[in-house]
């Protein structure tokens, strides 16, 4: 394998637009590429279950040894926005969209990694452990397709997902439980000049909660938001519905209760204070977890980076991947950088170099031991 050959993959793949829930496209290419080498590819029905054009797909390799467990690696199919059009330029070693879409990076450079080391094992017969490869669809609306997964079609408990922005070498150490949250809040419709005093101001409620409720960084191991608002009819009404959204997140339990119970009780306060209706939902969005040096599946990740040449960096991300869902179902999974600089936006980019050493790093990390 050599970099420009990654690199043209990476060209293919990024100019096929295929968002969330429309992955369809790009796991076509996936199969047609891979038909020839004879490679099994399932299907799993993650399209129905969410509505898509496509399931997330799941790919065996037997290794040298087929009895032992397999590795489990892993990347997503969707990008946030559309590529179509794309127009990739190379500046000094980066490349960037010309400014007109995204790039795609974002997962396209860790699907242009996995589908290469497939083509690469066959065509030279390397020693490998055996795997089990993953691509997930709708991971950007919050790893929907990771959820819908049937975890016991999987026989891996350890592997690496390909998805982190850090710089090859970089890794997800460390991530926040989150919740979110919704809030539906109701008074009384009145006309605000003739008879305000029969009333009850839902707006008034909602002002209650946000005011008494921290959001930002709340301390040095929480965040907390609120996202949207939504209510009132018209200037001259007394507003009878508002709902609010968010959603914190913490590295502490005893912080997410304690958030969770705040909201709780000023939904209390503004309810007693106006006499409205003040019911809070909460909703799981993804567990946390953390990653310590020791840890055998690290050490086998630190010992891939030594072989490369990279210095191991172990980061602390507030976002949430597939990581979340695949070790929260019992899977260890590691989210290892590839690159992929300022993902979501027009300014996206990865250096050809950061996707080849990427290459090396899977590599050694699939090595037969």
């Amino acid at each position: 394998m050599n970099q420009q050959k990654l690199l043209d993959l990476f060209l293919e793949l990024v100019r096929i637009d295929a968002v969330s829930l429309q992955e369809r496209p790009v796991a076509e290419f996936i199969k047609k590429r891979l038909a020839p080498l004879g490679v099994e590819i399932t299907e799993d029905d993650a399209a129905q279950k969410l509505n898509g054009t496509c399931g997330n797909l799941i790919i065996r390799l037997p290794g040298d040894l087929p009895d032992t467990e397999p590795l489990l690696l892993l990347a997503h199919l969707d990008t946030v926005h559309p590529t179509a059009g794309v127009q990739p330029v190379l500046k000094e070693g980066v490349l960037w969209s010309d400014g007109t879409t995204i790039l795609g990076v974002d997962n396209r450079a860790g699907v242009t990694l996995l589908l290469s080391l497939i083509e690469e094992l066959h065509e030279h017969k390397l020693h490998h452990r055996s795997l089990e490869i993953v691509f997930t669809v709708a991971e950007e609306l919050g790893m929907f397709g990771a959820m819908a997964l049937d975890f016991a079609q999987l026989r891996a408990h350890q592997g690496f997902v390909f998805d982190c922005t850090a710089r090859p070498g970089g890794y997800v150490a460390s991530t926040p439980t989150a919740y979110d949250f919704k809030i539906a809040i109701t008074g009384k419709s009145a006309h605000s000049a003739v008879a305000p005093e029969t009333g009850i101001n839902a707006l008034s409620m909602a002002v209650h909660i946000m005011s008494g409720f921290p959001v930002g960084r709340v301390n040095p191991h929480s965040v907390a938001n609120f996202g949207t608002i939504h209510g009132g009819t018209a200037d001259n009404v007394v507003p009878d519905r508002v709902d609010l959204t968010g959603e914190f997140r913490s590295f502490r339990n005893e912080e997410i209760t304690a958030l969770r119970e705040r909201l709780t009780s000023l939904c209390a306060e503004a309810a007693a204070r106006w006499g409205g209706q003040c019911e809070p939902a909460f909703i799981f969005s993804f567990q946390g977890f953390q990653f310590h040096p020791e840890i055998a599946l690290v050490q086998h990740l630190y010992r891939a980076y030594g072989r490369v040449g990279v210095t191991p960096q172990p980061l602390v991300y507030y976002g949430g991947s597939d990581a979340n869902v695949f070790n929260q179902h019992g899977i260890q999974i590691i989210n290892t950088g590839i690159g992929a600089q300022n993902p979501h936006s027009r300014d996206e980019h990865i250096r050809p170099a950061d996707l080849m050493t990427g290459f090396q790093i899977l590599t050694h990390l699939i090595e037969a031991e």
